[in-house]
């Protein structure tokens, strides 16, 4: 009999659709979807042609709707109730969390007491919520069965903020990359020429990627702003692209940052459509350096592309990854914008060794969904106890003997 599985997470991120399509369906879970935020997403139709149910929140409640704190709490009511009627579930998995989610889910659980209530992290959840909203999740990480990170740094963090109880029953689990595949398929038919003439970018110039995403985190404008200081000469011999292709709906920020790159005497692209996994394989395969200063990050899938593709990587020193320690994959990073016009300039003349692509080629075998799949499976039906221990005092897949055992 099939297992049947609640996913309280954004319907319109290209990482729930890829956990319900590379885990979840080929593994014979039937999948029961509520959308944190928008009521519609660009993988609608993937989820009707797969017998994904989504549950779209349709309680406007318009009697209280000027009373924020009283709305949430009768949506969170009304939508448990609906929620209820869809079960049973074998496992209840918030992905993305807030108060409010982690409210529905404990609700939920309260009506399925013996299906297992899992809390995934992802990153800014954790690392950027205000110590009010930290505060507010706490109860319910308190109630659920498991915690998930995906950065043995944040096992740490959640001891630090939620206590030692969470931390014990959290694991260490990453989410699967799918396009390594993409890269490889594209880097047997198309060399580097190839890949930047997809864009309408010129073979004979390096081409910098600044970000991977649309939102202001990505510092374009303090990018582009320390890029002036450089001779035109220079810049006039480099390629300049900005993938701004999710993250941010701001029009006036989209037209800043264009302004801003067409300013500056180098070829420039902006690119603004959703990419594909075929166009971000030509992307990767087309940088030669990727620049990466955001100020939280827990390991992005952009940046292990940009490494499994080739590109020379450009990064602030305060964002730490122990995955890439444990390969002794280098980048180069810095400590102030103010350096990285210099540092480009130094990058630009580097190759990789072979001994680079060698290490570089180990994110593929460990980071694919084929591999990290079996440790959300053995979470769901075993428990994150089924885990070896790890350093920060959480667990990650593998024996019990304390070893980070994370490529099984």
């Amino acid at each position: 009999m099939s297992k049947r599985i609640l996913m309280i997470a954004d319907a319109g991120s290209f990482w729930t659709k890829r956990y319900i399509e590379n885990l979840l369906l080929p593994n014979g879970w039937q999948v029961v979807l509520f959308p944190i935020w928008e009521a519609e997403s660009q993988f609608d139709s993937f989820f009707r042609e797969n017998g994904v149910t989504v549950y779209h929140d349709r309680y406007t409640l318009p009697v209280i709707r000027h009373i924020p704190r009283l709305r949430m709490w009768a949506r969170v009511a009304a939508n448990a109730r609906a929620l209820k009627a869809l079960g049973p579930f074998d496992v209840i998995h918030n992905h993305y969390l807030s108060q409010r989610d982690l409210a529905l889910g404990s609700a939920v659980h309260r009506a399925f007491p013996e299906a297992d209530w899992v809390c995934s992290f992802w990153g800014s959840d954790l690392l950027r919520s205000t110590g009010l909203e930290l505060k507010r999740m706490k109860p319910y990480l308190d109630q659920c069965d498991h915690i998930t990170v995906h950065s043995a740094l944040h096992v740490q963090r959640v001891r630090e903020v939620f206590g030692e109880a969470a931390a014990a029953k959290t694991a260490l689990v990453y989410f699967g990359q799918t396009v390594f595949a993409d890269i490889d398929r594209v880097r047997a038919v198309a060399d580097k020429a190839a890949c930047k003439a997809h864009f309408g970018l010129p073979a004979d110039k390096p081409v910098i990627c600044l970000g991977y995403n649309a939102s202001p985190t990505h510092r374009h404008l303090q990018l582009l702003k320390g890029l002036q200081t450089l001779p035109a000469e220079t810049l006039a011999g480099w390629s300049l692209v900005l993938q701004m292709t999710y993250g941010s709906d701001d029009d006036s920020y989209f037209a800043t940052v264009r302004d801003a790159a067409n300013a500056l005497p180098c070829h420039t692209l902006v690119l603004t459509e959703f990419m594909d996994g075929t166009e971000s394989a030509y992307l990767r395969l087309a940088a030669d350096t990727f620049v990466l200063a955001i100020p939280t990050d827990a390991f992005s899938a952009s940046l292990q592309e940009y490494l499994y593709a080739g590109a020379q990587v450009l990064r602030a020193s305060w964002l730490r990854y122990p995955q890439l320690e444990e390969l002794e994959i280098e980048t180069t990073e810095f400590t102030d914008l103010s350096q990285v016009p210099a540092l480009l300039a130094q990058e630009l003349t580097h190759s990789l060794t072979p001994e680079d692509k060698e290490k570089r080629a180990l994110l593929g075998q460990k980071y694919s969904w084929p591999s990290v799949s079996g440790a959300w499976l053995q979470l769901y039906e075993k428990g994150v106890k089924s885990f070896g221990v790890v350093d920060d005092g959480g667990y990650c897949p593998g024996d019990r003997s304390g070893r980070d055992n994370r490529m099984n």
